[in-house]
């Protein structure tokens, strides 16, 4: 059902878009006062399969667009919360995505690929640089043009996966969309300044090959390459190359930016000669093929030329290398003792080394490699560790105060009873890792994947985990109080018997959650979601539930004196032997 916002100065005119799964709807509307179209974009907390972590990116994109003034991205209106949820709106824009089937020529598909990329200069040159992060054909709109034009007009559209810097790093489900991600951000969730390129890329053999956004990954390999010259055989050696280097799966193998990217493309003819272009044109848009040859330059051609030849030299020697590398990687020896700190000291690698008990104080260790690498008990404190790869680590009982472990890759990793006090987590993966009795006081969480990880009896005192990945996670019998949890996604989680007093936890996902004898005094639960969650015996006292949705929970024998229930849903709810917030009972 559609709002009513106009209290708000706004009227939804036609639903144009929903994606249910994520709660979110696209609405073309109308800004009253003004008479100026918009688009309105709903996120509704109150929608039964909405994913709460897709609220950050509306955050995100709402920064984003607030700074941005370009002439072919849609500019930001207005920002505003709603009893169901929130609403962006931004400048409506007439056109179609190039999701919907239509036929372009080369030449138009070229002159798209340029658009875009003028877009992308200025976006790289934001300061920090803008990472749009999820091109794809459904988040470019070309605007009609007439027959009497050549070429439409491109528009880049939806920021929601947006970063601001390259050091950015988003562990949340919606990074991108599959198939249009790069490597780099779909296997390690980061970004470079030219991931962008290869989204564009990716999107522009669509166009060329008539492959529809939920096909694409058959054009892919299981290494991330397209076979350009059997997908676009009708193209120029040169544009063929161009394409190469765009989607190139290495990104120190593509264009260094968006400008030198579209330097190139310029000069580039779409077809190799004048007779092959006439036979593909046949039923298309004519062209003047003069226009096309005539804006080449031999001198342009031939420098373009050696560059792309270079591009194929040094990424064929690079895969050579790669492959030799991860040869060695299975046959890596273990090494011990002083020689393995020798080795580490001097290469930052040293993968399934023996460094138990180790002294590394303080060391700079940044993106060291240490993946299956025994440091029980070692001295890591103050570490620089930013980046480090420590997937299945033993890192038990290790001491690991105030290091610096942003974007670490933890997977799998023993940190039981590690002393983590303080520690900087921020943005790092820990799926799956034992976490058990671990000391994470003070420890910043935030952005954190943690999904399916065991903190069972860790001590999370203070704690932030705001927007943490907590889907699964066993937190039973844990310490988290005063523990921030704002618009964290706990779903599943298992909270039995966990501490929650004075924890900030508005907004947060906590569907499906075990709670069972939990304690939540004094704990902030604003807007949060609680369907179906098992809430028997939980200690609600002086609780802030304002808003909060409990649809179909287990309040059995709970205790809600003194709690908020302003606007609560309890539908459904199990309320058997409850104390109500006045402190009558429920029979």
């Amino acid at each position: 059902m559609k709002q009513d916002l106009s209290s708000h100065g706004y009227e939804m005119i036609r639903q144009m878009e929903r994606h249910q799964q994520e709660g979110e709807v696209t609405y073309q509307g109308l800004a009253l006062k003004q008479g100026q179209e918009v688009i309105i974009k709903e996120f509704s907390f109150a929608d039964s399969d909405a994913n709460w972590a897709r609220f950050e990116a509306y955050e995100r994109e709402v920064e984003i667009l607030k700074q941005l003034q370009h002439p072919r991205i849609p500019s930001f209106i207005d920002a505003l919360e709603t009893p169901e949820g929130f609403c962006l709106i931004t400048e409506y824009q007439e056109g179609k995505s190039l999701a919907e089937k239509r036929n372009f020529t080369p030449e138009q598909i070229k002159q798209i690929a340029i658009s875009i990329l003028e877009i992308l200069v200025y976006l790289q040159k934001c300061t920090p640089p803008i990472i749009h992060s999820n091109i794809k054909p459904e988040n470019i709109l070309v605007a009609p043009y007439t027959n009497g034009e050549r070429f439409p007009t491109a528009y880049l559209i939806n920021f929601g996966c947006a970063r601001m810097g390259i050091e950015e790093s988003w562990s949340h489900h919606f990074s991108g969309t599959s198939g249009f991600m790069p490597p780099e951000q779909e296997l390690n969730g980061t970004v470079t300044i030219n991931s962008d390129l290869y989204s564009l890329g990716v999107t522009l053999v669509c166009l060329l090959t008539s492959t529809s956004s939920t096909d694409v990954r058959k054009l892919i390999d299981r290494d991330h390459r397209l076979n350009l010259k059997k997908l676009t055989p009708q193209l120029s050696e040169l544009f063929t190359m161009w394409l190469e280097k765009m989607v190139s799966p290495n990104s120190k193998d593509r264009f260094q930016n968006a400008g030198a990217a579209l330097a190139a493309l310029k000069s580039i003819p779409v077809f190799s000669d004048a007779t092959n272009f006439q036979n593909i044109a046949m039923g298309m848009q004519s062209v003047k093929v003069s226009a096309i040859l005539g804006a080449v330059s031999i001198a342009a051609l031939v420098v373009l030329g050696t560059s792309l030849t270079v591009f194929r030299q040094q990424r064929y020697q690079n895969n050579f290398r790669n492959t030799q590398t991860a040869q060695q990687e299975r046959t890596i020896p273990r090494f011990a003792g002083n020689s393995s700190i020798a080795k580490l000291l001097e290469t930052s690698e040293c993968p399934g080394c023996n460094l138990r008990g180790v002294n590394l104080a303080a060391v700079k260790l940044e993106d060291a490699y240490l993946r299956d690498a025994d440091l029980f008990k070692a001295n890591l404190r103050g570490v620089e560790l930013r980046g480090a790869r420590l997937q299945n680590a033993n890192l038990k009982a290790a001491q690991l105060q105030g290091a610096n472990l942003i974007k670490a890759k933890l997977q799998e990793a023993n940190l039981s009873r590690a002393r983590l006090e303080g520690a900087n987590l921020t943005h790092s993966n820990l799926e799956n890792t034992q976490l058990q009795q671990a000391y994470l006081s003070g420890a910043s969480l935030a952005r954190a994947v943690l999904a399916s990880a065991n903190l069972q009896q860790a001590n999370l005192y203070g704690a932030n985990l705001t927007s943490a990945n907590l889907r699964a996670a066993n937190f039973h019998d844990a310490n988290l109080r005063d523990a921030r949890l704002k618009r964290a996604d706990l779903k599943g989680a298992n909270l039995k018997g966990a501490n929650l007093s004075g924890a900030n936890m508005d907004r947060a996902n906590l569907r499906g959650v075990d709670l069972r004898r939990a304690t939540l005094k004094d704990t902030s639960l604003r807007r949060v979601d609680l369907v179906g969650a098992n809430l028997a015996g939980v200690k609600f006292l002086d609780a802030e539930l304002e808003g909060a949705n409990l649809k179909g929970a287990n309040l059995k024998n709970a205790n809600l004196l003194g709690a908020n229930l302003e606007n609560v849903n309890l539908q459904g709810a199990n309320l058997q032997g409850a104390i109500m917030p006045d402190g009558s009972l429920i029979e």
